[in-house]
């Protein structure tokens, strides 16, 4: 079922190396056949993480398998259409744009998780799952150095063409990051963050926490990024050995 004939080019972007990348979308809907009435996530904070948390168990495996195996049967690219470098961003990346049935599903899954405790949405409503998800490959040497992720706007496909602000009412702050392994060693997910106060960001490396966290396959680990004033540095440390294979999309809050 999941193989190059579910999903179509809809549109080719240009990387640092490239300008032919591939974009991706599925010819129909819910292409990974996800279950309906799924209620099984449930929430955990990231200590010493400003504004971290995991949504545990988002996806079940089979369902992450059969991602997987789309992905890797679309195929990966070592460049990607982002403005960070290879020797920064040091893994195999895959762009799709996700349909509509697909997105809700998750939400469904989730939204009742995002709960402002600590009121770091800054008075907004949480609206949904950005529709771009940048699937990244990491394989032994791989990593990603500290860096920040940039805000969004939603993304979809709109008869047949790929709209980058698709809902003009929305825009991201979160991270929402899905794990799709967690057999391999190394990789872990890194944040700077300030040693004299760990509710806040660091500045410098010399100022810094390192805090490492590990994300179970199937579940999504969620932290501020773009402009939030929590957004910490973060990265991906080295692949020492195995596969770590994740999915990057955002929350959209309302403007």
């Amino acid at each position: 079922m999941n193989n190059s004939n579910n999903f179509y080019v809809v549109r080719r972007e240009s990387g640092t190396q490239r300008n032919d990348l591939p974009v991706w979308a599925p010819e129909n809907e819910n292409p990974f056949t996800f279950v309906q009435d799924y209620h099984s996530v449930s929430r955990v904070e990231v200590p010493n993480v400003p504004g971290a948390f995991q949504l545990r168990d988002v996806l079940l495996p089979e369902e992450v398998t059969r991602i997987l195996d789309a992905a890797n049967q679309l195929g990966f690219t070592e460049d990607a259409a982002v403005s960070l470098p290879r020797k920064v961003r040091h893994n195999s990346n895959l762009n799709l744009i996700v349909d509509p049935a697909t997105l809700e599903l998750i939400w469904q899954r989730c939204q009742a998780h995002f709960v402002d405790k600590y009121s770091h949405f800054a008075g907004k409503a949480p609206l949904g799952i950005n529709g771009r998800f940048r699937f990244y490959r990491y394989e032994e040497g791989d990593y990603f150095k500290m860096h920040t992720d940039g805000s969004w706007p939603g993304s979809q496909v709109v008869n047949g063409e790929l709209v980058d602000d698709a809902f003009g009412d929305r825009w991201s702050m979160y991270t929402f990051l899905i794990l799709l392994s967690d057999d391999f060693v190394g990789g872990e997910t890194q944040f700077m963050v300030n040693r004299d106060d760990p509710t806040k960001p660091a500045l410098y490396q010399e100022s810094a926490n390192i805090e490492s966290v590990r994300t179970p396959s199937g579940s999504v680990l969620c932290f501020p990024h773009g402009t939030h004033p929590i957004h910490c540095l973060h990265g991906s440390a080295q692949i020492l050995s195995g596969t770590k294979y994740i999915i990057r999309t955002d929350v959209l809050f309302e403007l």
